[in-house]
């Protein structure tokens, strides 16, 4: 997959890549956690759970109960963001 390939399939593009660090920083924590049964980052430094968290989105019950968040948006938001900035190693996990 090609970085364009990869912007295309999870509809990401130059607005993206703007970083709010007082948001990003922690919905990007909340992302992990919600892949990763509740736990916190650890060791891990794999970056495809935000491709994982996206592809996830399409998902009828898992979109239902992230909609239950106030803070679902920011979650979406976030994701694209984390895509944008690290896609080339998202590209080195996925490939």
């Amino acid at each position: 997959m090609t970085k364009n390939e990869l912007f295309e399939k999870y509809h990401i593009n130059e607005s993206h890549s703007k970083w709010d660090s007082k948001i990003d920083n922690w919905m990007s924590v909340e992302i992990y956690r919600i892949m990763h049964d509740g736990n916190l980052p650890g060791d891990d430094t794999s970056t495809k759970y935000f491709t994982m968290f996206l592809d996830k989105t399409k998902d009828d019950e898992f979109m239902s109960k992230l909609m239950t968040r106030d803070d679902w948006g920011s979650l979406y938001l976030t994701a694209k963001r984390c895509i944008y900035s690290l896609s080339d190693k998202i590209l080195i996990e996925l490939n």
